[in-house]
C-alpha cells in the first residue's frame, strides 16, 4: 500500500436525514429518507492513510481508541475488501485532524468519513470512481456520502436491498449560487446522545416517525427545483419545514430527545423577527443544540452582528459552498 492524504468538507443538510432503512444490515447504512446538501468552505477533515507497524489512529493530534477507532478500522477493511486484495489488510496508520468541532451536531463524521474513505481508495490503490467511493463512504457516516462533492449534493434513500443505487451526487457546483451559512453557535463540547442512537429510538417510538418518511420525497423535489431557480424563499421555506419536522419526530420519542437548548430557541426567534426587518434568513439545526442560517451573501454580515447579542450565544461563524474534496497520493 502507498501513503495518501485527502481533504474532505463537512456539509449541512438542508432537506434533512434522520432514521434508517427498515430490515437493512447495519453495515450497509441505508437511509430511510433521501437528503440534500450544501457542502461548506473552512469547515473540512484532513486524514492521511499509510502503512503502520500496527492499527493506529490519531484524531487531532491525540490518540484514539474504544469504539471511535474501531470503527475507523471497520472502515479500512471494507475499503481493502472492496478493492478486491488479497490476503489480509496491512496494517496502517490513520491520523485525522477535524477543522471543526467534533460531535457536537456539526457533523465531523460527514468530512471525517469521506476523508478517509478517499485517502484509504488512494492507499489500497483503488479507483472505482466517486459515485462508488460514495456508497462506500456512507457505510462509514450517512452524511459522508454527500461530502464527496463541492457544492449542492442530493442523497437518495434508494431501494435496492444491497443499497447499490443509495449514492450521492451533484445537483449545482459551489459556484452556483451566492448564498451564505451561518453557524451560531450556543453551546459548548459534545452533544448528550449519538445520532445512531437517536435515530433508532425515534424508529422504535415516535409517533411521527412514519409521517417523516412519507413527506420526505416531496421536500427534496421542491427543494431541488428551488435550488435550481435561485428561490430563497421558497427553499428557506422547504429547509424550516424539513427541520422542524425532523425535530417534532425526535421529540416525540420515548423518551423525548431534545437536542436545543434556551439558546437555540432564541437564535430561532431572532432570525423570524429579522426576517420580518427584512433581513432574510432561514433556519435549520442538526442533532445538536446549533443553529443554522441560510441567507444571501449581502445580509450575512448584518444578521451575524445581531446573532452575536442573543444571551447564550458564543459565535457566529460565516461559511459559503465548499469545493470539492483533494486526494495527494504521498508516497
Amino acid at each position: 500500500m502507498k501513503s495518501a492524504r485527502a481533504v474532505a468538507h463537512t456539509n449541512i443538510a438542508l432537506v434533512k436525514y434522520w432514521g434508517k432503512r427498515d430490515a437493512s444490515p447495519a453495515d450497509l447504512n441505508l437511509p430511510a429518507v433521501g437528503s440534500l446538501s450544501l457542502t461548506l468552505d473552512h469547515l473540512r477533515s484532513v486524514t492521511t492513510v499509510g502503512p503502520g507497524e500496527q492499527d493506529s489512529f490519531h484524531l487531532n493530534q491525540e490518540p484514539a481508541s474504544g469504539e471511535v477507532a474501531a470503527k475507523v478500522m471497520r472502515h479500512l477493511d471494507r475499503m481493502w475488501q472492496a478493492a478486491g486484495h488479497a490476503g489480509a489488510r496491512p496494517t496502517c496508520a490513520v491520523t485525522s485532524h477535524n477543522h471543526l468541532p467534533t460531535a457536537a451536531g456539526l457533523a465531523s463524521s460527514a468530512s471525517g468519513f469521506a476523508a478517509l474513505t478517499l485517502a484509504a481508495a488512494a492507499a489500497f490503490e483503488y479507483e472505482p470512481g466517486r459515485p462508488a467511493l460514495s456508497a462506500l463512504a456512507r457505510r462509514g457516516s450517512g452524511s459522508a456520502a454527500r461530502s464527496l462533492w463541492g457544492g449542492f449534493v442530493r442523497l437518495d434513500r434508494g431501494v435496492q436491498p444491497d443499497g447499490s443505487d443509495c449514492r450521492a451526487y451533484p445537483l449545482q457546483p459551489q459556484s452556483h449560487w451566492d448564498v451564505r451559512l451561518l453557524i451560531v453557535h450556543t453551546e459548548r463540547g459534545p452533544k448528550s446522545l449519538g445520532s445512531t442512537a437517536g435515530m433508532q429510538r425515534s424508529r422504535d417510538t415516535s409517533p411521527y416517525y412514519g409521517p417523516w418518511v412519507d413527506t420526505s420525497e416531496a421536500d427534496l423535489a421542491a427543494a431541488e427545483a428551488a435550488l435550481a431557480a435561485r428561490d430563497l424563499p421558497v427553499l428557506g421555506d422547504i429547509l424550516e419545514h424539513s427541520c422542524f419536522k425532523m425535530h417534532a419526530c425526535m421529540m416525540a420519542s420515548r423518551p423525548p430527545i431534545v437536542y436545543w437548548r434556551g439558546a437555540t430557541l432564541d437564535v430561532i426567534h431572532a432570525v423570524w423577527r429579522l426576517r420580518g426587518d427584512g433581513l432574510q434568513g432561514f433556519v435549520t439545526s442538526d442533532a445538536g443544540p446549533h443553529v443554522k442560517v441560510l441567507c444571501l451573501t449581502a445580509h450575512a454580515d448584518d444578521l451575524a452582528l445581531r446573532l452575536r447579542d442573543v444571551p447564550g450565544v458564543h459565535a457566529v461563524d460565516i461559511v459559503g459552498p465548499g469545493p470539492d474534496p483533494s486526494v495527494e497520493v504521498l508516497a
